[in-house]
């Protein structure tokens, strides 16, 4: 199976309506300083996937965890100017694969630093929510790249086991569970069985990291 990394190519779109606010926002930034942001959501795959694919905002969080909201508030960038807007964010909020940033892009534009992560870390962070237009997007990169394939979505997910634990008190329900089979189902065209298919291989393949048998969890998983 080629790596993931082999069908995710060509050089950012700036000229498309995400690209086009970013540069402006870069743009606004002083210049006595250098800053560092990640693009992620839908903004990311139409800024190296599909051009044609929109979002009504521009999913943005500092790589130094700065509250960005300052820099954003009662300017041309803040929603409630209305049209194309930043939406800013901390790292927190891109649930995702712990292998992103490794295959992420990072562009330098001016003084900033800006990281796009990697379409299918991208599709992982929407199991989150999965809503109709998440599913678009699985479709759109889909029909540009031929991928994720369910043999490699699979593989993603087990190295992104750690989705799938309980949520917090404080938190809403954790859904990556229920929405990975909503995704198979409705763009995959199949069923799959979350338990036995992702969670129990990732724990086992941790379980012999760490030079602990598999067999006991296997057999609880049974039962």
């Amino acid at each position: 199976m080629p790596s993931t990394e082999n069908w995710w190519s060509g050089a950012v779109e700036w000229t498309t309506p995400a690209g086009e606010l970013v540069k402006a926002f870069l743009a606004s930034l002083p210049r006595d300083r250098n800053y560092r942001f990640t693009i992620y959501g839908s903004a990311a795959l139409q800024l190296t996937v599909a051009r044609d694919l929109l979002s009504g905002d521009v999913d943005i969080f500092s790589n130094d965890d700065e509250d960005l909201r300052a820099l954003i508030a009662g300017g041309p960038f803040d929603k409630e100017r209305g049209g194309l807007y930043l939406d800013t964010g901390f790292e927190l909020s891109f649930r995702t694969s712990p292998r992103w940033r490794q295959r992420a892009k990072v562009v330098e534009v001016g003084n900033a630093t800006i990281t796009i992560p990697h379409p299918v870390d991208i599709l992982i962070g929407k199991l989150d929510r999965l809503e109709d237009k998440d599913l678009r997007a699985f479709e759109r990169v889909r029909a540009v790249t031929g991928h994720p394939t369910p043999e490699e979505f699979i593989k993603e997910l087990q190295g992104a086991v750690d989705l799938y634990r309980p949520s917090f008190e404080e938190e809403s329900p954790n859904r990556f569970l229920e929405n990975t089979e909503r995704l198979w189902r409705t763009f995959f065209g199949g069923k799959i069985d979350v338990r036995n298919q992702i969670i129990a291989p990732a724990l086992a393949r941790r379980r012999q990291g760490y030079g602990q048998s598999t067999e006991d969890y296997k057999s609880r998983l049974g039962q």
